[in-house]
């Protein structure tokens, strides 16, 4: 099958190729000959080659971001909102998982790197501000959700979120309050475990936490068994994802009658924590706010010159912390 080229469009449009060439960088063209030359263009088929432009402008219209994982809803919602900012602006982004791991992680930014993107958003990054330093990174780079010295970073306070939820649990419980998560933990979670036991400290309450392998997964039995050997009254769980699926196993089995009743909180305010039952008290960090920011940084390197750009976060109070 044949290639179509500019001088196709140029042949069927009855259009110059240097005024088609205007019109494919988004340079200056009348109403009437970008209607012409759009209505060529979907007509023929004819396909954009990138990569050329790239060879000649050195500017790929392309945005980085390197993401943990996709299972998370949470980085679902700032990869939508960056698509969104980012197309609003002509540009599109590229995605890189980095299943949490640090060399991984070096992989997928040589990946984006070799393409000549326009910018990098690292979200929950591994890499530290040693590494940020070696790697002499060009162009702009913003990290979402994890706090550097030598790259701008827009966050929430976590330590703050953790020792707020942490309170309003204890204000409708007396019993004993355990922060669930993994061993090996993001800085964000860390703080938000800070959190918790500073408020444990205050209350003048005992710290449980239970924590498990990514990769093997939850043993409920397990979990099931300290829960009650601590008389654990309410859980706080690292984030809404895996809170949710802690209050869905667990209430099955207090509605079969297997099981005492629980408390339940995370954070993040996914969308579905206000739409299972009981709806799901959460820490809301405004992730599309962090995002705008972040895209309005990227956008405006030079301008801002602080390092550290903090957005403020909301408690949502709902039923799976104040049943009675």
């Amino acid at each position: 099958m044949k290639n179509i080229t500019i001088l196709d469009l140029e042949k069927v449009s009855g259009i110059s190729k240097s005024t088609i060439s205007r019109y494919l960088r988004g340079e200056g063209v009348s109403d009437e000959k970008s209607k012409i030359i759009e209505n060529t263009i979907i007509k023929t088929g004819y396909i954009k080659n990138n990569f050329a432009q790239l060879l000649r402008t050195s500017k790929s219209n392309l945005i980085g971001v390197l993401v943990p994982d996709l299972d998370n809803p949470f980085f679902l919602t700032i990869i939508k909102r960056l698509d969104q900012l980012a197309y609003v602006e002509g540009k599109s982004i590229v995605i890189k998982t980095t299943d949490s791991d640090y060399e991984r992680e070096l992989t997928a930014l040589a990946f984006l790197r070799g393409f000549r993107v326009d910018g990098i958003f690292f979200c929950r990054s591994e890499l530290d501000d040693k590494k940020i330093e070696e790697l002499n990174i060009t162009v702009p780079f913003i990290s979402i959700d994890k706090k550097f010295e030598t790259m701008k970073s827009v966050v929430s306070n976590n330590f703050t979120n953790g020792y707020t939820l942490t309170n309003h649990v204890f204000e409708n419980t007396s019993e004993n309050v355990m922060f669930f998560s993994r061993i090996k933990e993001s800085s964000s979670v860390k703080e938000r475990i800070a959190g918790y036991k500073q408020s444990c400290k205050e209350m003048n309450k005992d710290i449980f936490s239970y924590t498990y392998k990514r990769k093997k997964g939850v043993d409920f039995d397990r979990l099931c068994k300290y829960i009650l050997d601590n008389n654990i009254g309410a859980i706080i769980s690292r984030n809404d994802n895996e809170a949710i699926k802690l209050q869905s196993y667990l209430n099955n089995l207090y509605y079969n009658n297997k099981f005492r009743r629980l408390r339940f909180a995370g954070f993040d305010n996914i969308r579905l924590s206000n739409h299972i039952l009981p709806k799901l008290t959460t820490i809301d960090q405004n992730i599309e706010n962090m995002c705008n920011t972040a895209y309005e940084i990227l956008k405006n390197y030079e301008d801002y010159k602080e390092n550290i750009y903090i957005e403020e976060s909301e408690l949502f109070i709902r039923e799976s912390t104040i049943w009675r």
